[in-house]
């Protein structure tokens, strides 16, 4: 740990640099022990008996030079002071090396104050943030020494998954010394049972795949706390023991659990590699997408990497066809439940026929249902709408299986058809006011009665009866009305000329516009912007 009196030394040859130097330092710094060496070897031997904080040492010396000194201090391990070279020999080849061994920097002769100032403070700030890492990672490890178990288990879990420091690293190495051939096995294990007691589960289970495989490996079990439904198990085959054996081995062992205690145990297999230490994140990695895809599977399946591989590449292309989803969509648009649900179902069983990732196939389902639900939101009430989106969106993302999904997507479809037949029956008027809305934002369309009668899903006769009864006018007459209304406004408010004004009220033929605008107004449309625009 750093003190607020530091000890520096100076290392040169040249009594003259040598001095110089210490003087300058002494100068800047008269609080802190400075010493003196004039050479490696006497540096060396104060490096031994001293706690240096910082050390300035020339390059070329005799006995013990400036590079052989810093590998031999490199050598010592711990509590190495942080070394800056200082030679009149200023070639990239010597600041390379020097960097290279872990110097800090390096100086060219002569040095002067304004050079050595900022060094000196950098390199106490360094020594002081290191000081105050020590400090916390003594007091974490305090905290820590009375859970070592759960700590470990955490740092390996992280070893499996993630890119660790050189110290973490070097703590694993104590815990974990196997080196040769093995694997990752991902085991998972639910339960509907939410009474049942998972501690004690994921005990005997850990204890269940240690003793399966220890005759057979080197092994290690992690149950990291935030995955409560899955173990890590790392696997490194004894000599003469084959990757098949040892599997083999475990998920006989397991399979008498299964039968014991009534659960479930599923596992993701991951690649087989030569070196586990040094491969073990990728390991991990394929032992999770095999896991992750087990989703396309009944519950209890082993899935291994090799097996996942050649089940993907010879997936068969997604054959998914616009007349497919345009039968879903008119099914739901008419209320064919039946229609609608097995159309559903058939579009999802071709999605999977090509095993893409889980997450994209809940996608794909949760984008099917939404384009349905957009075809019939005119129709629905804007709470339920609402309502259902929010479903479909939370629903098929938890979905833990391929048949899960089929299932809830399934009960989603159903639902949105019943709500849509619901709110159809007893909400004509809340459906007339959405027509009188669509029609009046889309004046410049083409606009008929059937195509607004398949639009809110009536039949054009009955359709025809209900919009009269609502507005006391016929749709061809609400329709010219609005159309009218809204030129006026146009003439009146803005520049447009007569032909735009007439394109944006739904009139191509502007004879035409112009007759029936002066039916209604007893102005031509030009005569009536004259006449009555300010």
């Amino acid at each position: 740990m750093i003190s607020t009196k530091m000890e520096i030394l100076v290392v040169d040859d040249e009594p003259k640099q040598r001095r110089g130097l210490a003087a300058m330092v002494r100068s800047l710094r008269p609080d802190y022990k400075v010493h003196e060496a004039k050479n490696g070897k006497e540096a060396l031997e104060l490096a031994e008996n001293r706690s240096l904080d910082i050390v300035f040492t020339d390059i070329q010396m005799p006995i013990v030079n400036g590079i052989d000194f810093l590998k031999a201090l490199n050598h010592k391990g711990n509590s190495v002071p942080k070394v800056v070279f200082v030679s009149v020999f200023h070639e990239f080849g010597y600041a390379q090396q020097a960097l290279r061994l872990g110097a800090k920097d390096y100086l060219v002769k002569p040095v002067i104050t304004e050079q050595l100032e900022p060094i000196i403070s950098d390199l106490e700030q360094q020594l002081r943030r290191e000081s105050t890492l020590q400090l916390e990672t003594k007091s974490l490890n305090e905290q820590l020494a009375h859970t070592k178990p759960v700590y470990m288990e955490h740092l390996l879990y992280k070893w499996m998954t993630e890119e660790l420091q050189a110290a973490e690293r070097n703590e694993v190495r104590k815990h974990f010394t196997y080196s040769g051939s093995g694997t990752v096995v991902i085991l998972e294990s639910k339960s509907d049972d939410r009474t049942a007691d998972e501690l004690e589960w994921r005990s005997i289970l850990k204890r269940a795949v240690v003793q399966a495989l220890t005759p057979l490996a080197e092994a290690m079990v992690v149950a990291p706390e935030h995955e409560k439904e899955q173990l890590y198990a790392v696997a490194v085959w004894r000599q003469g023991v084959s990757s098949e054996e040892g599997l083999a081995q475990l998920r006989r062992a397991l399979h008498q659990v299964e039968n014991v205690y009534n659960r479930s145990i599923s596992a993701g297999i991951g690649k087989e590699f030569a070196c586990i230490e040094t491969d073990i994140r990728a390991c991990c990695q394929s032992a999770r997408l095999a896991l992750q895809y087990l989703y396309y599977f009944p519950e209890g399946m082993w899935l291994s990497d090799s097996e996942l591989q050649n089940l993907l590449s010879n997936a068969a292309s997604p054959l998914v066809a616009t007349k497919d989803t345009d039968i879903l969509e008119k099914a739901v648009t008419e209320s064919q439940l039946e229609l609608a649900m097995s159309s559903l179902i058939s579009l999802l069983d071709q999605m999977a026929a090509s095993y893409p990732s889980p997450f994209r196939l809940k996608c794909s389902a949760t984008q099917l249902l939404l384009t349905c639900l957009k075809r019939v939101e005119l129709v629905i009430d804007d709470d339920q709408y609402r309502i259902l989106v929010n479903r479909i969106d939370q629903e098929i993302i938890a979905a833990q299986s391929f048949r899960d999904t089929q299932q809830t997507a399934a009960g989603l479809l159903a639902d949105m058809i019943k709500q849509m037949k619901k709110d159809k029956s007893s909400r004509s008027e809340m459906i007339m006011q959405k027509c009188r809305e669509f029609v009046e934002a889309n004046l410049h369309e083409d606009l008929g009665l059937e195509l607004i009668a398949q639009r809110f899903f009536y039949n054009p006769s009955y359709f025809s009866i209900l919009f009269k009864n609502n507005f006391g006018l016929s749709f061809t007459d609400f329709l010219v009305k609005t159309r009218m209304q809204k030129a006026r406004s146009l003439l009146l408010q803005t520049e447009l000329k007569i032909v735009d004004v007439a394109k944006q009220v739904g009139y191509k033929d502007i004879k035409y516009f112009n007759k029936v605008f002066k039916k209604m107004f007893l102005y031509s449309p030009e005569e009536f912007r004259r006449m009555f625009s300010s």
